[in-house]
Protein backbone atom coordinates (compact mmCIF):
# COMPACT_ATOMS: atom_id res chain seq x y z
CA UNK A 1 0.00 0.00 0.00
CA UNK A 2 2.94 2.59 1.01
CA UNK A 3 4.49 1.44 -2.35
CA UNK A 4 1.61 2.50 -4.14
CA UNK A 5 1.01 5.77 -2.11
CA UNK A 6 4.50 6.59 -2.91
CA UNK A 7 4.58 6.17 -6.91
CA UNK A 8 0.98 8.37 -6.97
CA UNK A 9 2.53 10.81 -4.92
CA UNK A 10 5.26 10.72 -7.92
CA UNK A 11 2.49 11.05 -10.48
CA UNK A 12 0.79 13.89 -8.95
CA UNK A 13 3.63 15.55 -8.51
CA UNK A 14 5.33 15.43 -11.52
CA UNK A 15 1.65 16.59 -13.22
CA UNK A 16 2.00 19.84 -11.26
CA UNK A 17 5.20 21.15 -12.40
CA UNK A 18 4.89 24.21 -14.43
CA UNK A 19 6.12 24.34 -17.69
CA UNK A 20 9.25 27.03 -17.68
CA UNK A 21 10.43 28.32 -20.74
CA UNK A 22 14.17 28.85 -20.60
CA UNK A 23 16.02 31.43 -21.92
CA UNK A 24 16.55 31.56 -25.42
CA UNK A 25 13.87 29.34 -26.28
CA UNK A 26 11.21 32.01 -26.78
CA UNK A 27 9.40 31.91 -30.11
CA UNK A 28 10.76 34.60 -32.85
CA UNK A 29 8.97 37.72 -33.15
CA UNK A 30 6.77 37.19 -36.56
CA UNK A 31 6.30 40.73 -38.36
CA UNK A 32 3.81 41.44 -40.61
CA UNK A 33 6.53 42.78 -43.17
CA UNK A 34 10.87 43.42 -42.13
CA UNK A 35 11.67 45.97 -44.57
CA UNK A 36 9.82 49.52 -45.06
CA UNK A 37 10.53 52.08 -47.72
CA UNK A 38 10.06 55.78 -48.04
CA UNK A 39 10.12 58.53 -50.79
CA UNK A 40 11.98 61.29 -50.79
CA UNK A 41 8.93 63.25 -49.01
CA UNK A 42 8.64 61.03 -46.09
CA UNK A 43 5.48 59.76 -44.29
CA UNK A 44 4.29 57.35 -41.73
CA UNK A 45 3.79 53.70 -41.95
CA UNK A 46 3.76 50.44 -39.16
CA UNK A 47 4.65 46.96 -38.52
CA UNK A 48 3.05 44.68 -36.28
CA UNK A 49 4.73 41.76 -34.08
CA UNK A 50 2.20 38.80 -35.58
CA UNK A 51 2.74 36.46 -32.34
CA UNK A 52 3.54 38.34 -29.24
CA UNK A 53 0.68 41.51 -27.81
CA UNK A 54 3.64 43.44 -26.60
CA UNK A 55 7.14 44.66 -27.51
CA UNK A 56 9.59 47.46 -27.07
CA UNK A 57 12.12 49.29 -28.63
CA UNK A 58 15.98 48.50 -27.56
CA UNK A 59 17.39 50.87 -30.24
CA UNK A 60 18.37 51.56 -33.96
CA UNK A 61 21.39 52.34 -36.21
CA UNK A 62 22.55 53.57 -39.60
CA UNK A 63 24.83 51.37 -41.22
CA UNK A 64 26.42 54.71 -42.68
CA UNK A 65 27.91 56.54 -40.52
CA UNK A 66 27.57 53.74 -37.65
CA UNK A 67 25.36 55.49 -35.07
CA UNK A 68 23.42 53.05 -32.33
CA UNK A 69 20.13 55.38 -30.85
CA UNK A 70 19.18 53.66 -27.45
CA UNK A 71 15.31 53.94 -26.77
CA UNK A 72 13.88 56.01 -24.07
CA UNK A 73 10.56 55.53 -22.28
CA UNK A 74 8.00 58.23 -22.53
CA UNK A 75 7.04 58.48 -19.09
CA UNK A 76 10.69 58.86 -18.32
CA UNK A 77 13.48 56.66 -17.36
CA UNK A 78 11.61 55.14 -14.01
CA UNK A 79 8.51 53.52 -16.36
CA UNK A 80 11.39 51.67 -18.37
CA UNK A 81 8.27 50.96 -21.13
CA UNK A 82 11.10 52.05 -24.09
CA UNK A 83 8.48 52.60 -26.42
CA UNK A 84 10.36 56.14 -28.33
CA UNK A 85 12.90 55.94 -31.06
CA UNK A 86 14.18 59.53 -32.44
CA UNK A 87 17.02 58.61 -34.96
CA UNK A 88 16.71 62.36 -36.42
CA UNK A 89 15.39 61.08 -39.32
CA UNK A 90 13.27 58.44 -38.60
CA UNK A 91 10.95 58.14 -35.29
CA UNK A 92 9.93 55.20 -33.86
CA UNK A 93 6.45 54.85 -31.64
CA UNK A 94 4.57 52.24 -29.66
CA UNK A 95 1.30 53.25 -29.50
CA UNK A 96 -0.35 53.23 -25.85
CA UNK A 97 2.79 53.91 -24.05
CA UNK A 98 4.08 50.81 -24.98
CA UNK A 99 1.40 48.12 -24.58
CA UNK A 100 0.64 47.56 -27.68
CA UNK A 101 2.38 45.07 -30.61
CA UNK A 102 2.80 47.89 -33.45
CA UNK A 103 5.33 50.69 -33.95
CA UNK A 104 4.57 54.03 -35.97
CA UNK A 105 7.22 54.71 -37.70
CA UNK A 106 7.20 58.48 -39.17
CA UNK A 107 10.23 59.66 -41.67
CA UNK A 108 10.84 63.21 -42.24
CA UNK A 109 11.52 64.83 -45.73
CA UNK A 110 14.65 64.08 -47.58
CA UNK A 111 16.43 66.83 -49.11
CA UNK A 112 19.76 65.20 -50.70
CA UNK A 113 19.43 62.37 -53.31
CA UNK A 114 21.65 59.79 -51.33
CA UNK A 115 19.80 56.61 -49.61
CA UNK A 116 19.24 56.59 -46.25
CA UNK A 117 18.80 53.29 -44.34
CA UNK A 118 18.60 52.40 -40.57
CA UNK A 119 17.72 49.18 -38.51
CA UNK A 120 15.24 49.16 -35.60
CA UNK A 121 15.61 46.79 -32.84
CA UNK A 122 12.72 45.10 -31.17
CA UNK A 123 12.26 42.80 -28.34
CA UNK A 124 9.18 41.01 -26.73
CA UNK A 125 10.54 39.03 -23.56
CA UNK A 126 13.50 37.24 -24.56
CA UNK A 127 12.67 37.17 -28.33
CA UNK A 128 14.52 39.60 -30.76
CA UNK A 129 14.11 40.97 -34.24
CA UNK A 130 15.19 43.81 -36.05
CA UNK A 131 14.07 45.71 -38.95
CA UNK A 132 15.00 48.14 -41.58
CA UNK A 133 13.43 51.25 -43.11
CA UNK A 134 15.14 53.42 -46.12
CA UNK A 135 14.42 56.25 -47.74
CA UNK A 136 15.40 57.54 -50.95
Amino acid sequence: MKRILILLAAIVSLCACEEVILDGAWDPVELDKNHVNFPQEGGQNTISALNYTRWWINGGYETSPQQYVQATSSDGEEACTYDVLDGGWYHILVPDKGKSNTVIITVDLHYDTKPRLATIEMQAGNAFTKFTISQQ
